[in-house]
């Protein structure tokens, strides 16, 4: 598998993030849940491993996910998990 910093890094720089901008807000409007389940998203887990690691359903996991993407406004994951490790909570 691909070095995730790495490819978070390159990601970052294709959608112009700069990952050392101090003044990104740290919770970026999401909720505590979001924020863990951004983390594990952000590591590469599964919806299903994701939702076992929190004892949470896949399906709750996947309203998360959304939330996370629309709040965001990231188009995919790998965006997201992105925007958090530029923001420092990932």
């Amino acid at each position: 598998m691909q070095d995730l910093a790495g490819h978070l890094s390159r990601l970052a720089a294709e959608m112009a993030l700069d990952l050392e901008d101090e003044e990104c807000h740290p919770q970026l409007g999401l909720s505590g849940r979001e924020i863990e389940v951004l983390r594990l998203v952000s590591v590469g887990r599964t919806n299903p491993e994701i939702g076992e690691e929190l004892f949470i359903s896949r399906r709750t996991v996947a309203a998360h996910v959304s939330n996370i993407l629309r709040k965001l406004d990231c188009a995919n994951r790998g965006e997201a998990a992105a925007t958090g490790y530029a923001a420092g909570i990932c």
